[in-house]
Order: structure tokens, then sequence, then C-alpha cells
């Protein structure tokens, strides 16, 4: 459920678009040096969004370097390192392997990786115990609600977004709190949503859980993730976002309506 929150590179200028591939690497070093290189398979931009929206936020000094690793061995890259990065590195950690964990119930794999990445997750649920709780409770509410065959979409993408919501609070003293629990949660009803939008002709052909009503139309669709993006973006904009601003307002406007784009083709 994850790989939705992507730039639109085509609307980055070059510069932007450095800056972010510099941001992403960074959030790669930081797996790879933390969790070995095998965690870089876990990386999605969505967490490179939520470093740089909290990088920016509190106006994160960066540590920038280049550098040649196993996916790019002939060329350096530059990447870029903030405070945040291992925060961002963390939650994709324990995301995964929550996820994970989902999977191998409903479908009986990835077992084995289950059973590697488990002994990482009692460090974090400890350095993390709110949203480790936040992440636990409402994975199993919604695996509740799957099993009851609720058809209620939009309150099932409200218990992912109040998931994701928690993800987006790195403190919770932050003045800033509210909007960035805000910002997650929309944006988290809006994968949520999308999600089962991509998904629906092959959970129809494998007889798997899909929120969505068979009959469901695109407009429909449509209106529901943009409910759920506006809900993000009027967060968004209250926080006091600068360095970033154009890269991340491109992603929130435009890259995450890509996959339905796509979709819609």
């Amino acid at each position: 459920m994850f790989g939705y929150v992507l730039a639109n590179a085509s609307s980055l200028s070059k510069e932007e678009k450095e800056r972010y591939k510099a941001h992403y690497c960074g959030l790669c070093k930081v797996l790879r040096e933390k969790y070995g290189q095998k965690a870089m398979l876990a990386l999605s931009y969505d967490m490179v969004f939520l470093e740089m929206v909290l990088s920016d936020i509190s106006d994160a000094e960066e540590t920038n370097g280049k550098e040649r690793c196993v996916p790019h061995p002939v060329k350096e890259h530059d990447y870029t390192i903030t405070a945040f990065s291992e925060y961002g590195a963390d939650m994709q950690i324990l995301l995964g392997y929550y996820s994970l964990l989902d999977k191998v119930k409903d479908e009986g794999k990835g077992r084995s990786e289950e059973k590697k990445m488990r002994a990482l997750i009692p460090d974090l649920e400890k350095r993390y115990p709110r949203v480790a709780s936040a992440i636990k409770t409402g994975l199993e509410k919604i695996a509740d609600s799957e099993e009851k065959n609720s058809k209620d979409a939009d309150a099932m993408a409200l218990l992912f977004g109040e998931i994701l919501g928690e993800v987006f609070v790195y403190d919770e003293s932050s003045f800033f709190r509210d909007d960035l629990r805000a910002l997650g949660c929309g944006l988290g009803r809006f994968i949520y949503l999308l999600d089962a939008w991509c998904d629906r002709k092959k959970d129809a052909k494998d007889g798997a859980y899909n929120p969505l009503s068979d009959d469901i139309t695109e407009e429909k669709m449509r209106g529901m993730l943009l409910d759920a993006a506006a809900a993000a973006s009027a967060a968004f904009e209250r926080l006091p976002l600068d360095q970033h601003i154009f890269i991340l307002r491109n992603i929130l406007y435009s890259g995450i309506w890509s996959k339905f784009k796509e979709e819609k083709k």
C-alpha cells in the first residue's frame, strides 16, 4: 500500500529533481547502514515526503555528500541526510513489517522475510511506543473490518489515515502536531482508497477483500480521492514550509494522482 506519494518529475526543474533524488538517496543510505543492504528494497518515496516535510518545518541542518552504492556502482551520486532521515528509515521498517505481517496472514507469503525483520521490531516499538501502538491497533481494526467484509470505504480509509497521521507526528509536543496529523491522515485516506481502486479488478478475480462496491464509478472514486486530498492539502498549507515547498506541492497536488491517471488510461 505504499509508493503512491511521489513527485511528478516532468513538472520539476532540474535542480528540484536533483534535490528530491538526493533526499531519497540519503534515506536509502541510512536504511542500508542501519538495517543492511536488503532494507533498501523496503524504501518508498512516501517516507521521503515525510522526511522532507519534517526537515523543512524544523529548518534541519543537511549533511550532503557523494557515494557509489549497490544500485549505482559506477557513477557517484549526491545524497542528503537530515536529523529526520533516521526517523523516516525507522518508520519504513516499522510500517513495512506490519504490512508484511498482514501479507503473511492473508496470502501465506513472506514468512521468511517476516522472521528476519521480527528481531528489529522490539527496539523500534520501545523507541516509538505511541506510533507503534497506533500502527498495531489501526491494522487490527482494519483486519477486523475486512473479516466482516465492510463496504464502507470511507470508514476503512479513515482507519489507515489515522495510522499515517500518527506516523507524521514525530514529536507529540510539536506546535505543528495537529496539522501534521491531519496531513498524514488525509494522505493515508488517499493512499488506501487509491490502492483499493487500482486493485479492484485483481481482487475481484482472486476473490480477495476490497472495500469498494462493485458498481463504483470513476466519478465517484475521484470525488472520494478529492475529499481526502483536500483535507491533506488544507493542513499542508498551514505548515511553515519554504525550503522544499515547490517539490512538496508538486507531490501533493500532482504526483499522488499519477496512479489514478494511469489506471484511467
